[in-house]
């Protein structure tokens, strides 16, 4: 198996995590400044559907026993 795919598939993943982190801060900051936190949740939301299709598309680059481990894992 070429693991190039599913490593560059896990890097993205952790750019994506990593994105929804900063978003999170951003709302708990414009929340506590009195702004209007609407923009920022939609780009939130938006982030959160990247990752999950990212994962899910992800899951067809992996091995089945891989597979086995993170459906335990969650």
């Amino acid at each position: 198996m070429d693991d190039e795919p599913a490593v560059a598939a896990l890097e993205h993943i952790q750019v994506i995590e990593a994105r929804i982190a900063k978003q999170t801060a951003l709302i708990v900051e414009l929340r506590q400044t009195g702004q209007d936190t609407l923009e920022a949740a939609r780009r939130l939301v938006l982030l959160h559907h990247a990752l999950e299709e990212m994962r899910i598309l992800m899951g067809d680059l992996l091995p089945t026993e891989v597979k086995d481990r993170l459906r335990a894992a969650n």
